[in-house]
Parts: structure tokens; C-alpha cells; sequence
């Protein structure tokens, strides 16, 4: 077999491969008794039909289909000869078989670009000054205190006579939505709570006494409209509810004693500095993403390049296939939010450009700088995950082996390894963003 390989473009080439004759004449005969075996044709006992007939009746089908084993089985071979890894599966552009006669095709086919980066050193790259967002602060200790907040039975002698938000009521419900029965047993309902077993449920407790426990209460109600399933919309509400159980939040309050109860810091102040810090820390990490991000948008324009087709249809692809899997644990799909695939892969070409651009331009500079990830490094890094996940090292690597998420993890310590030398070898300024500058007023602008 020969072979010459043919640039078109920077992201597509073409081969020319040539099978000899006596390399595929037995191929091109054996098709031939194959197909003798199986025809029927009037006249002809099985296994009797002449091959000159044969050859006239199916030979151009027989022909297309051996060409195409041909193919299917030289392509990477032969683009292996010239170091040359394909992106796409060969369309086809020219190839007949003819008996006596050497089989020659050729084939175009996607590549990578070839990218010799340039002027990625020395640049200037600003990174925002990390913050402290007090409400985040806040969210982390409401998280704390909703973790630590307890159900209890109401006591005997509580002051209160009815009940009210965040209690949480166990109930029997017996009756119908509409034409639809309904009949829960155990039914758990947190007033306030928006996550109700019918829509406007919980609302029905209103005036109900902390006295009735252990009654059945009539409910008879209109759910509201917006967000009900198409086949409910105007139907009431029916119901016989038993009223089995109730019980109460308590809130712990965010005191000192809170403090030691999350067994974190000994007291409020301790643990708003704490997570003062922690959030400052998180948002440095975020700063310094968002600088990096900055630098490789600078490098792109500075090397630019068009990415092979293929490349950005599969990342986009995966990308709305994750979203697919995102909206699938909310029980959603596309048609749930007024969507399409096709749509909303329309919507992220863009970042599936980028992102295929910053992959192929980071890995150039990768090579031309001899970045990689040794052994020792990658199993010091599976070390660590396995610790975090409470894991055996070598179960993991293991594991990780078999679902090639080992092949993920040292591309993005090589990535990070990239980045590091990036910035290393830029000059880094720590301003805020321009929008900060703007909303802090004139006299702070330069």
C-alpha cells in the first residue's frame, strides 16, 4: 500500500492511497462467491448462477461495498505514515474498483491546526483585589443555623395556640384534585415551604389550632394557577386531611453558644472571621481565574487561528448534552424550558469556539515548552483526591484507569501547569475591575 497525503487547508487534508491488485484480488473474488451462495435466481439451481452474470447483475454494488471495506480498513494506516491523526472519518472524493487494476482513492479529512504560538510572554495582565462579601458571609452562617435548627414536639405549655410558619404538620389526605383521587398516608407538610404535595396546601392551615391534632379537617380550595399542571387548571381541591401530628422549628440564635455548637470557633466573632476568611480565600481563587481567563483571551488575539469544525460541534455537543443531564435531575427537559437542542446548541458555539481555541493554543505553548505532568506527580494528585474522598489510592487509580478519568485529571494538572508558567512570565497588576472603579465615583477614577 502507498500513500500521499495532500494538505487543503489548515484544518484539512487529503490522501491518496493505492492498494495493488494482487493485495485485494482475492477480496474482490471472495465477494463474489459469497453473493453465488446467496442469490436465488429463476432458472439457476442455488449455488449455480454464473459469475459473469453475477458480476453484470451486482458487481457495481459489490464494488462500492469492498471499496468501502478497503477504506475502513487502510484509512489510519495510511494517514499514520504521515504522522497525521484525523479528526473525522474519511469522506470519500474518488475510488472505483476495476477488475485487473490497482484500487486507488482518496479521502478528505479533518486535523487539528498546526499552531506555533508567539508573543505569549512579558504581557501585562490585571487581577482584582479579592473581597470580603459580607453577605456571603451572612449565607454561610444562615446555612450553619438551618444545619443546626431542630424539630421538636410543641410543648404542652407553649404560649401559642395556633400554627404558623415552619411548623411541620404529618397528615392523612383523602380526597380528589379535580377528577384525579388522591390518597397520601404520612404526608410530611412544612408551612411556608413552597415545596407542597398540592399547590396552595400548606395555605389551608391558616387558622387551624395547635389543638386539633388528632381531628380530620375539611379542606375544600381553589390551587393556584400559575406553574399547575395543564389537566388541574380550574379544578378545586377536595380534601379529608387527618391531622395525626405537628411539630415546631427551633431556630437556634446566632450567639456565642451557637458559635460552639458548630464546633468551628468559641464564639460569634471567631466565626464570622472565619468565614470572613474563608469567603476572601474563595473569592481569591475566583480573581485569579478570572485573571488567567483575561491572559489567555490576550494570547488568542495575538495567535489566531481557526479551529477545525469538528472539534467545536463536539464540544458542543457535550455541551448540551451536560445541560441535558443537569436539567434531567430537576425532572425538566428542553421543552420545559421553551427550548430546543438545536437552539440551544446555537447559544453556546460561541463559548464552545473559546473554549476549543484556548485548549488547542495552551497545549501548543504546552509543547513548545515542554510542560507535562510526570507519573510521581500524577499519583501524588490521585493521593490527595483519594484522601478527600476517603478513598484507597490504588482502588481509585484503579477505578479511574477503567473510566479513563485519569486521562481528564493530568490534562487539567497540565492545563493548570500551562497557566502557572503564563503568568509567571507576565506581569501582573492588582487593579479592580472597571466597573468597581466606576461605581466608587469620580474621584476615585484616574
Amino acid at each position: 500500500m502507498e500513500s500521499q497525503l495532500e494538505k487543503i487547508s489548515a484544518v484539512e487534508c487529503r490522501v491518496r492511497v493505492t492498494i495493488p491488485w494482487n493485495q485485494l484480488e482475492g477480496r474482490f473474488h471472495g465477494k463474489f462467491k459469497e453473493l453465488k451462495g446467496r442469490v436465488r435466481l429463476p432458472g439457476f439451481r442455488p449455488g449455480k448462477v454464473p459469475l459473469p452474470m453475477l458480476e453484470r447483475l451486482y458487481g457495481s454494488s459489490v464494488r462500492q461495498e469492498l471499496a468501502r471495506d478497503l477504506v475502513q480498513e487502510t484509512f489510519e494506516t495510511a494517514v499514520g505514515q504521515h504522522d497525521t491523526t484525523p479528526l473525522t472519518k474519511p469522506v470519500m472524493e474518488s475510488g472505483n474498483i476495476e477488475r485487473e487494476r490497482d484500487f486507488t482513492y482518496t479521502a478528505r479529512f479533518e486535523v487539528a491546526p498546526s499552531i506555533e504560538p508567539t508573543d505569549y510572554t512579558g504581557l501585562e495582565v490585571r487581577r482584582r483585589p479579592s473581597v470580603t462579601d459580607e453577605s456571603k458571609v451572612q449565607a454561610r452562617l444562615d446555612k450553619k443555623q438551618a444545619e443546626l435548627t431542630e424539630v421538636q414536639p410543641i410543648p404542652e405549655d407553649s404560649p401559642r395556640k395556633n400554627t404558623q410558619d415552619g411548623d411541620i404538620w404529618t397528615v392523612d389526605i383523602v380526597g380528589k384534585l379535580g377528577a384525579q383521587d388522591i390518597n397520601i398516608k404520612e404526608a410530611r407538610v412544612e408551612l411556608g415551604s413552597t415545596n407542597e404535595v398540592i399547590p396552595g396546601f400548606g395555605a389551608q392551615f391558616a387558622e387551624v389550632a395547635l389543638s386539633e391534632v388528632g381531628s380530620t379537617k375539611t379542606m375544600n380550595f381553589m390551587p393556584p394557577q400559575e406553574g399547575l399542571k395543564p389537566e388541574f387548571l380550574g379544578q378545586e381541591a377536595a380534601l379529608e386531611v387527618a391531622l395525626r401530628e405537628v411539630r415546631e422549628k427551633v431556630v437556634p440564635e446566632l450567639d456565642d453558644e451557637f458559635a460552639k455548637d458548630t464546633g468551628e470557633a468559641e464564639s460569634m466573632k471567631e466565626l464570622r472571621a472565619k468565614y470572613g476568611e474563608e469567603v476572601s480565600e474563595e473569592d481569591e481563587a475566583e480573581a485569579e481565574r478570572e485573571a488567567r481567563l483575561r491572559l489567555v483571551k490576550d494570547i488568542l488575539g495575538r495567535n489566531d487561528f481557526d479551529p477545525a469544525p469538528s472539534m467545536i460541534d463536539r464540544e458542543v455537543a457535550a455541551q448540551v448534552d451536560m445541560y441535558r443531564r443537569q436539567l434531567a435531575q430537576q425532572g425538566l427537559d428542553f421543552d420545559a424550558i421553551g427550548t430546543t437542542p438545536v437552539a440551544m446548541a446555537d447559544q453556546m458555539r460561541p463559548q464552545a469556539s473559546f473554549n476549543v481555541k484556548a485548549f488547542l493554543l495552551l497545549d501548543a505553548i504546552g509543547k513548545k515548552e515542554d510542560i507535562d505532568v510526570s507519573d510521581d506527580e500524577l499519583s501524588e494528585e490521585i493521593k490527595e483526591l483519594a484522601t478527600e474522598r476517603n478513598q484507597n489510592p490504588e482502588r481509585l487509580r484503579a477505578q479511574m484507569e477503567k473510566s479513563q478519568e485519569i486521562i481528564l485529571i493530568r490534562a487539567q494538572m497540565r492545563e493548570e501547569r500551562i497557566l502557572d508558567f503564563l503568568m509567571g512570565k507576565s506581569t501582573v497588576t492588582e487593579a479592580p475591575d472597571p466597573e468597581a472603579e466606576a461605581e466608587a465615583g469620580p474621584e476615585s477614577t484616574e
